[in-house]
């Protein structure tokens, strides 16, 4: 019996110090690196301002609709401690169409028009974000939260044929019109989860969604027949949620 109690203590204290000196790649720990790359899809929780047309005045009831958008994303996050990370959201550009409602019909002053094509947009909404993992670092499920900042830029503004054609109609255009956003500073929040394909892997899935605080100046330029420059105007919400599925690696 002494033997046999000997024995399994021998095997127990062997066990424990290989099980000591294998650290577990599971860990989120402070220094760690997580690189992920997925598929975004933005749904814009959109509003704006009824449109001002410069010596009009605003326009009643009017305003501009953002279509949803997807593209590919990357994320990332630095553990720069257990638990606590910085976060970033990059893509390629989003892509949105535009529609107006509720304009003038220029065949019936006294009629409105329904959702008619503005054009389109693509935007590029970069975040940084706090990150916190809640749950013990040997875990190879990590659920995270995180707030921070957006900051969107804009591109490729274009206006569509058929507001070209309105504009011709009811506002004497003589030119294309030129569509612009103001770039756009913001508040962001954060719910993501990791899930590692094993204890002993560094591979994982990803899925995450944040809310963005996205506010745009929205300007459209275009000259009448006399020569004069006229600008429509209203300020645009975009506030869209983003959702992101994907796979990573952890460094």
């Amino acid at each position: 019996m002494k033997t046999a109690s000997k024995a399994t203590s021998v095997i127990a204290a062997t066990l424990a110090t290989i099980l000591g000196a294998s650290p577990c790649l599971a860990d989120y720990e402070q220094g760690d690196f997580v690189l992920r790359v997925g598929w975004g899809y933005v749904d814009p929780d959109d509003a704006s301002d009824w449109l001002a047309i410069d010596g009009v005045g605003q326009l009643p009831d009017t305003r501009v609709y953002v279509d949803t958008g997807d593209s590919a994303t990357i994320t990332a996050t630095w553990l720069f401690a257990d638990h606590f990370g910085l976060g970033l959201l990059a893509a390629l550009p989003f892509e949105h169409d535009l529609e107006v409602g509720g304009l003038p019909d220029p065949l019936n002053p006294d009629a409105r028009l329904g959702q008619v094509d503005l054009g389109s947009l693509e935007h590029l909404p970069a975040t940084l974000t706090v990150q916190w993992f809640p749950v013990c670092k040997e875990s190879w499920v990590q659920p995270y939260v995180g707030f921070g900042v957006n900051f969107t830029t804009f591109s490729n503004e274009e206006i569509s044929s058929t507001a070209d054609e309105y504009f011709a109609d009811a506002l004497d255009a003589w030119t294309p019109a030129d569509l612009r956003l103001d770039d756009s500073w913001g508040l962001a929040g954060e719910l993501g989860i990791d899930i590692l394909f094993g204890r002993e892997s560094n591979w994982l899935f990803n899925a995450a969604v944040w809310y963005l605080d996205i506010d745009s100046d929205a300007k459209i330029y275009f000259r009448s027949e006399q020569g004069y420059e006229t600008r429509i105007r209203t300020d645009v919400d975009i506030d869209p949620w983003v959702y992101s599925v994907g796979l990573g690696y952890k460094f």
